[in-house]
This record gives C-alpha cells, structure tokens and sequence, in this order.
C-alpha cells in the first residue's frame, strides 16, 4: 500500500468515527436533556445514542472493507469479512438469547 493510500484510508476512516462520534453525541445529548425534563422518550434516546456509539467501530470495519475492495487487496478484504461475519454471527447469538 503506498503512502497516498494509506492517507486516503486513514482521512476516510477518520471521517466515519467523526461522524459517528458526532451523531452519537448529539443523540445521548438530547435523550440527557429529555431525561433531565422527564419527558417520555428519554430512555428510547438514550440507548439509540449508545447504540450509535457502539456501531462506530463497526463502521470503521467497513469501511476498511470497502478501501480493501476498491483497491483489489484480497487479503485485506478477505481479513476485514470474516471479521464482520464473526460480528454478526455474534450479535445474532446475543439477540437470540
């Protein structure tokens, strides 16, 4: 991989935990202030920020997935799918429990 791609990776993916940390922390802002009004969606909010949270390095993942496809690097591609296969296998367990 050379230097120009890996920046190209690294800026991406900064990018996504950027986004993802923003929107996470305006959501967990408004269900705290919904909470802290004891209005009725406080604890919906909540636990959508903090799913949001826990789906960003999920997102990271990806798109180090979708870089690895793009550039037709088999073994970074095939590495970052069995990863989000055991994720999902894992989080389709924990759900069916």
């Amino acid at each position: 991989m050379s230097n120009t791609e890996f920046s190209r990776l690294e800026e991406t993916i900064t990018l996504v935990l950027r986004i993802g940390l923003a929107l996470s922390a305006s959501v967990l802002g408004v269900g705290l202030a919904l909470a802290i009004a004891a209005a009725p969606g406080a604890r919906v909010t909540l636990e959508c920020g903090l799913v949001l949270l826990m789906t960003i390095p999920i997102a990271r993942i990806v798109a180090s997935f979708v870089d690895a496809r793009r550039r037709g690097d088999g073994l970074l591609t095939w590495a970052t799918a069995i990863v989000l296969i055991v994720m999902a296998i894992t989080l389709a367990v924990s759900l069916a429990s």
